[in-house]
């Protein structure tokens, strides 16, 4: 009996992980989801245990609901890797790691660990591409086209800005954009800076107060320091999108001038690793909660592409859907195996800037 060869993805970050099979077809088999997955956000225990039993358990569930609806039952089907794209797994030390926790389960499949945005690199190109990330973290990442086949990700010719998680970075992040608007508004409460308007000032710190469930502003210390939610600070930036998209609030439409503009700029510092290649127009993937409020950031985006003129022309388009079909997409190229499937599907335009 011929077993059909099947292809598991993970793409995952600081706030859920989403989990898809596909078949040597192209058919998608399961699509599941759960919780965080990047194995730095486990502060008080082993980050990188807890993710590779999580993501075991999400496999061997999959596996077992794909065998439960085939008449023929498990043995049709031969699980060849799983390829794992998480945040905080963008070094090469934080990959094998991971991978090494994995193993350790004692799998009878390959496994590969890379960062995030390359499932949404493969979600989109066929042979590689720039993409553009910001949800409760930021970063942007090129892949070089791919010449010849490839068995490792460190074959995978890469580039990428930001990244450097909260306190290092994430400029233009859901949770960065939360950040510095609290950080306003401390520094207006300790007289550093004086509010422009009084009563925008008040309104919004009732509402960093009433979201947090605080009376102070001293009470919010323990949401970064003793136990940090960065998801619980990151969903703040949904209330204040809504709040400045109704065009009146001038310290949030600021805000979020400056957020399109922290986020442009890590496409520009990436242009030049085109190299010979760079066209004076290319296509970039923008993928997470921030790009809900595109309206918010554009002005600052442009502002911010315009700081070079190499490149004219940036076609945005978003992933519709799962970017862990991106993951098994490059799960079978890491196994020589290529699946061919339709990408077009699973992306649709966001804008068009001619600068």
């Amino acid at each position: 009996m011929k077993r059909i060869k099947i292809f598991a993805g993970i793409e995952g970050g600081g706030t859920k992980t989403s989990l898809s099979i596909l078949d040597e077809y192209g058919n998608v088999l399961i699509e599941s989801s759960g919780g965080p997955s990047n194995p730095w956000q486990f502060s008080n225990d082993d980050g990188f245990k807890i993710v590779a039993k999580n993501i075991n358990q999400m496999v061997n569930d999959a596996i077992e609901k794909v065998s439960n609806r085939s008449l023929i039952g498990k043995e049709i089907y031969k699980l060849e890797s799983l390829t794992c794209c998480l945040s905080g797994t963008g070094s090469k030390i934080a990959r094998e790691r991971l991978t090494q926790e994995i193993h350790s389960i004692h799998v009878d499949y390959k496994v590969f660990v890379t960062n995030d945005s390359m499932a949404t690199v493969f979600s989109a190109f066929e042979n590689g591409g720039m993409v553009l990330i910001s949800g409760t973290g930021s970063y942007c990442v090129l892949v070089n086209p791919l010449e010849k086949e490839f068995k490792s990700i460190d074959e995978i010719e890469s580039y990428s800005s930001g990244g450097w998680g909260s306190i290092l970075g994430d400029e233009g992040s859901a949770f960065w954009i939360t950040v510095q608007l609290i950080k306003y508004i401390i520094n207006i409460d300790d007289n550093i800076v004086k509010p422009d308007d009084l009563n925008e000032y008040n309104e919004l710190k009732e509402l960093i107060l009433e979201y947090f469930k605080i009376k102070s502003l001293r009470e919010i210390l323990p949401y970064f320091y003793e136990n940090k939610q960065s998801d619980k600070i990151a969903a703040m930036t949904e209330k204040l999108a809504k709040i400045a998209s109704l065009g009146q609030n001038k310290t949030l439409l600021d805000l979020f001038y400056k957020a399109g503009y922290e986020l442009a700029i890590r496409i520009v510092s990436l242009i030049p690793n085109y190299g010979d290649d760079v066209k004076n127009e290319i296509e970039i993937v923008c993928t997470g909660s921030v790009f809900k409020s595109w309206a918010l950031l554009k002005p600052g985006f442009i502002r911010g592409l315009k700081t070079q003129s190499v490149v004219t022309k940036f076609c945005l388009v978003k992933i519709d859907g799962n970017s862990s079909i991106g993951a098994c997409i490059l799960s079978s190229k890491l196994c020589s195996f290529r699946i061919d499937i339709n990408l077009d599907k699973h992306t649709s335009k966001l804008d068009i800037i001619v600068i």
